[in-house]
């Protein structure tokens, strides 16, 4: 190894170029750990001679012949066509690879790789270092120059990857399948499988999958063996498990049924739980027997990888770590997700969960998850994490969104950080990651990501900065020429939909609420303008035209349709152009009460800010225990506890209608809207409606009123026994309303 990179810096002067030649120059993400570039090769249209295919990987081979002009020689022969470039494939060992055995990097999943005039070399260390070793090569072809370059490259972390552990809207089966050929490409090999919705990993974890969820399975694992993905399956039986020897059969009896749909690499959950299931010594016999009593009688089963109760420090408390630790097998492998539920991780992190444990934590990094702030998509670079980890973990994997798309922008870097982390810089993964998912408009969606990149207040405390970095209000020029900039990105993303229908069909609800905030925002100047010059029509006019895109704004439902676990209602900067906007507005219209009195009515009167909020009596919060439950006419009720699994349960948007001037209240968690009765509803046949499901509030001393209006009577609500009733006649100031921080 040494040698090779003392080779490659040494020839390093002679490979500079000039810049004109450099410009075909390919980035290579991941980024290799050493690459060294030359002079031009051939056009990537020059027919390559394949050797070594019949011995090397199947899977590196069909994914080279899908990008390379493959020669034919008895199509060939007897014409004058150039002489092909003889490319040699194969891992250490292939006679076909033999004479380049020195310079294939020792490390598992590395690889050699040679580009000149004459020949292509590709020499894996295994097979899915040969195939990784394909996916680079297939960048350099992408230039229609091909330049000469040198690579010895291999990865930091060993386990690279995702988690589909989230709650809410499950990804789709096209979805996975998606992810799964992204992974090959970008170089991650594990896919864990852990949706929280889904019943035969949790709630029926006993049972086997039924026709067609099991043919699902064998196609996802068969797809993640092809991309050299581990696919792994994770059951969650804590929630019901019975610590006795026939529910450990069970256990055992389920992943052998996930074996014979292919898969190959288990874990087993036992994060979110209380009581029975959360004992750490229970926890550990069980997966010993089943390490015992499945995984050692299958020779082509990894070890187990565990997920435990308490899995990030803030959570800790008595021996439970140290139990794990002490009594569980060193091979299977435990979770981590950092100081906090939501945390970006640090070597000193590292130090004190090894030290408990007794082996490397394997991370569970909660970003960009987005399920406790679903009216953001987080959509801006991937910080924070240390780069000096990657000798002190056994994996490290993402929980992404559950806009799978979306979630690229992120998981792009997390393959470049787990790839060659002494080297990631998250500003050019984050560029390269937007030019390489919508290359023809890559401008505009730079534009829709810098302007949703933050998470808001939320109950686990995580904030990106960098959001919205060019909005400016120096100036009515200024302001109208970034307001004009949203309107231009929105309208071009959305334009570029027939190229990536998938992603266009996910960020759909984000960009039309950038439109029309950007339209919001002209408004405004104009209405400033207005003001300026004492035109109170105009103002009044301007504003109306306002409200009424600010009516379509938050009338925007993402995952609006039967049967949706959980719906977000889109919120665009919401750190910075968002409440600035709305703070302004409300300005103006103060300074324009104070002048004029053409139009009063139009204006309504706000007593409580648009935002979200906790809803409590007596000190007992206002929960949405049956979020995501699909179905009508259940209730919110009150809770001593606070939710610090789900906070979004008990977080209530609260925002004035603009068309009558009263507030509607909706869960954060699944959108749900509380009606005049108390309940929840949002079957199809039970539609929002401004004059029923709005309300009036009051506030006296401190405490507020809540009073139903319109077609819904004038009853006011009151707190009997756990739950809102609503039929008083007489006004009752018992509700605390307390802004979310």
């Amino acid at each position: 190894m040494k040698n090779l990179r003392a080779m490659l810096y040494a020839a390093l002067p002679a490979l500079l170029f000039s810049s004109h030649v450099c410009a075909q120059c390919v980035t290579i993400s991941p980024l290799p750990q050493q690459i060294a570039w030359g002079e031009r090769a051939f056009d990537n249209n020059r027919e390559i001679e394949i050797r070594g295919e019949k011995t090397a990987d199947a899977d590196a081979v069909a994914a080279l012949r899908e990008f390379v002009c493959v020669y034919d020689a008895k199509k060939t022969a007897g014409n004058s066509r150039k002489v092909p470039v003889r490319l040699f494939i194969g891992k250490a060992g292939d006679a076909t690879v033999r004479r380049y055995a020195k310079l294939i990097p020792e490390r598992k999943d590395g690889y050699y790789l040679k580009v000149t005039p004459q020949e292509i070399v590709v020499a894996g260390r295994d097979d899915a270092g040969t195939f990784y070793g394909v996916q680079t090569l297939r960048q350099i072809m992408s230039s229609p120059m091909v330049m000469q370059c040198e690579i010895c490259d291999y990865p930091s972390v060993e386990c690279r990857g995702v988690i589909e552990g989230f709650y809410g809207n499950p990804w789709s089966h096209a979805d996975r399948l998606r992810q799964l050929e992204f992974y090959g490409e970008n170089k991650m090999n594990v896919y864990v499988y852990g949706p929280k919705d889904d019943p035969w990993h949790r709630d029926r974890w006993r049972e086997p999958y039924p026709e067609p969820q099991s043919s699902r399975i064998r196609e996802l694992a068969e797809t993640a063996r092809r991309n050299k993905v581990q696919f792994v399956w994770a059951i969650h039986p804590g929630v019901d498990i019975r610590w006795t020897r026939e529910d450990s059969v069970n256990v055992v009896r389920k992943l052998e049924s996930m074996y014979n749909l292919g898969v190959r690499t288990f874990a087993v959950f036992f994060d979110d739980i209380w009581g029975e299931g959360a004992k750490g010594d229970k926890q550990a016999g069980l997966l010993n027997y089943v390490t015992d009593n499945f995984v050692r009688k299958h020779r082509d089963v990894e070890p187990l990888i565990m997920c435990p109760t308490q899995y990030n420090k803030g959570w800790s408390h008595g021996e439970y770590l140290h139990t794990l630790g002490s009594r569980m097998y060193p091979e299977v492998r435990i979770m981590w997700t950092g100081n906090s539920v939501v945390d970006m991780i640090g070597k000193e992190d590292m130090e004190w969960i090894n030290g408990q444990i007794g082996r490397k934590a394997f991370i569970w990094l909660n970003y960009p998850v987005n399920d406790y702030c679903q009216s953001r998509l987080l959509m801006g670079k991937t910080y924070g994490n240390g780069l000096d980890i990657n000798d002190m973990v056994s994996g490290f994997c993402s929980n992404p969104m559950e806009y799978a798309e979306a979630s690229k922008v992120s998981l792009y870097s997390i393959a470049d950080y787990t790839w060659n982390m002494p080297q990631y810089d998250s500003n050019t993964s984050w560029e390269r990651a937007i030019a390489s998912l919508m290359p023809t408009c890559a401008d505009a969606f730079h534009a829709f990501c810098e302007n949703n990149v933050d998470l808001g207040i939320t109950g686990h405390g995580l904030r990106r900065e960098g959001e919205s970095p060019n909005f400016t209000a120096a100036n009515i020029d200024e302001m109208a020429d970034c307001f004009e900039y949203l309107i231009w990105a929105a309208n071009n993303v959305q334009a570029d939909s027939v190229n990536h229908p998938e992603m266009l069909a996910e960020i759909g609800p984000w960009v039309s609420c950038m439109r029309l905030l950007g339209r919001r925002g002209q408004q405004y100047v104009s209405m400033l303008c207005a003001l300026n010059a004492g035109d109170s029509v105009a103002f009044v006019g301007h504003y109306r035209a306002q409200a009424e895109l600010e009516r379509q704004q938050k009338a925007i439902v993402s995952r609006n349709f039967e049967g949706s676990i959980v719906k977000a209602k889109p919120v665009v900067s919401g750190d910075v152009i968002t409440p600035w906007l709305t703070e302004r507005i409300a300005r103006i219209v103060k300074e324009y009460r104070t002048k004029h009195s053409y139009g009063l009515e139009y204006f309504p009167v706000q007593i409580l800010e648009d935002g979200e909020y906790f809803i409590k009596v007596d000190g007992e919060f206002l929960t949405d225990v049956q979020a995501g439950a699909d179905r009508t006419g259940d209730w919110p009720v009150f809770r001593k506890e606070r939710d610090m699994i789900n906070p979004q349960r008990q977080q209530w948007v609260i925002e004035q209608d603009a068309r009558n001037g009263r507030y509607k209240i909706t869960n954060k968690q699944d959108g749900r809207y509380i009606n005049e009765l108390g309940c929840f509803w949002r079957s199809k046949n039970n539609p929002y409606s401004a004059d029923w499901n709005t309300y009036h509030l009051d506030k006296r001393d401190g405490k507020w009123s809540i009073q139903n209006d319109g077609n819904a009577g004038h009853a006011f609500w009151q707190r009997e026994g756990d739950r809102i009733t609503s039929g008083s006649s007489r006004q009752q100031f018992v509700f605390e309303i307390e802004k979310v921080k």
